[in-house]
């Protein structure tokens, strides 16, 4: 069963459209959305899912809590699905944070992970991201922003980061993918700033490839290796 949409999400509300289209046959039972801001997902789940939205700043939140500090105050196998979508990368502790998500999860995990690498691109070819900022969530703004990626890393880099964590906490993996997977054909003028640029003066990433430039978001089903019900018998 591949788990799969052609929807385009624009924003943190069609994001949570896009989440529902796709995994909505395994988004049953208790599920647990880990950085739920507005908590938009709920909206598109039936009665066949008992949401809670954890996190910081919003009134819609069921629970407030600073990932940073404090651990997933939920028992061991707690929710059959657990969400953490564009949230790791947030995170100084990610390790561990991802420990927990594997944690108080019965079944599935689903995580997303953005591409810094395509933001980079996308500033070389394109400028800054606006008047006052430089790379959107990196740079080194004038006054301590509310809110920053914590890593810089490429798609491959998430990827090994999700397969290794996933077998240390038992998670199978049931799917990766990732947005946009298929790059745009490079013109002339980029294939010179990649090769000559890229190559020669940023000698520290030997080997960025065309397809890390371009594509977007991984995203990645995990699922429990021993269930809950088989390991108390």
């Amino acid at each position: 069963m591949k788990l799969e949409t052609n929807f385009i999400y624009t924003d943190r509300r069609t994001k949570a459209h896009y989440i529902y289209l796709k995994y909505q046959s395994i988004l049953v039972g208790d599920v647990l959305d880990i950085g739920a801001d507005q908590c938009y997902l709920k909206e598109y789940l039936g009665d066949n899912a008992k949401y809670i939205g954890v996190g910081l700043h919003s009134d819609k939140l069921d629970l407030e809590i600073d990932l940073e500090k404090q651990s997933l105050p939920y028992e061991d196998n707690s929710f059959d699905v657990v969400l953490c979508c564009d949230v790791l990368e947030h995170i100084e502790n990610i390790h561990a944070v991802f420990d927990e998500l594997c944690r108080v999860s019965k079944k599935y995990v689903i995580v997303s992970l953005p591409n810094p690498h395509s933001v980079f691109w996308s500033h070389l070819k394109h400028g800054d991201y606006n008047e006052h900022q430089h790379i959107k969530f990196y740079g080194l703004p004038l006054e301590k922003p509310e809110d920053r990626h914590k890593w810089f890393f490429s798609t491959k880099e998430a990827e090994r980061f999700i397969r290794y964590r996933a077998k240390k906490n038992n998670m199978e993996i049931v799917q990766i993918d990732v947005e946009g997977s298929n790059p745009p054909k490079v013109g002339v003028t980029e294939k010179l700033i990649f090769k000559f640029l890229l190559r020669k003066y940023f000698y520290l990433l030997p080997h960025v490839s065309n397809r890390n430039l371009y594509i977007g978001t991984l995203w990645a089903v995990l699922k429990k290796e021993v269930s809950y019900k088989n390991a108390n018998k």
